[in-house]
């Protein structure tokens, strides 16, 4: 067998970094789901925004919102780095993944709540 057939593919990795504790694993893939649902909220919110000509305030960002279909691909990237960084974590100290979860989770609300209040004017007609 050739050496690629039997080196494990990128899900097969993903996988291993699971824990014990299957209780810990489902906790951080709901934290994922809710990160995922904030994620898309942002991406919609800003969108928008955009189109009701408002500005996009990142800097970094400015580029990635010009283009949706890029902007979904890099909240999806970003979500699958946060959800291996958070099973590593929890596989080398238990506990770690929640409060990780949690931070991320609160800045990702504090920009969708921003969203919502430069929503309301620009819905509102004002």
């Amino acid at each position: 067998m050739p050496a690629a057939e039997t080196e494990p593919g990128f899900l097969h990795r993903y996988l291993e970094y699971r824990t014990a504790d299957p209780a810990i694993d489902r906790r951080v893939a709901e934290f994922t789901l809710i990160l995922a649902i904030l994620f898309l909220l942002d991406i919609i919110s800003t969108q928008i925004i955009l189109m009701q000509g408002g500005v996009e305030f990142n800097p970094v960002m400015i580029a990635v919102v010009a283009n949706p279909p890029v902007h979904y691909a890099i909240k999806g990237v970003t979500l699958l780095l946060i959800s291996i960084v958070a099973l590593i974590a929890e596989k080398k100290v238990r506990g770690s993944a929640i409060p990780f979860y949690c931070m991320i989770v609160l800045m990702y609300l504090a920009v969708f709540v921003h969203n919502s209040f430069a929503l309301i004017p620009l819905l509102a007609g004002f």
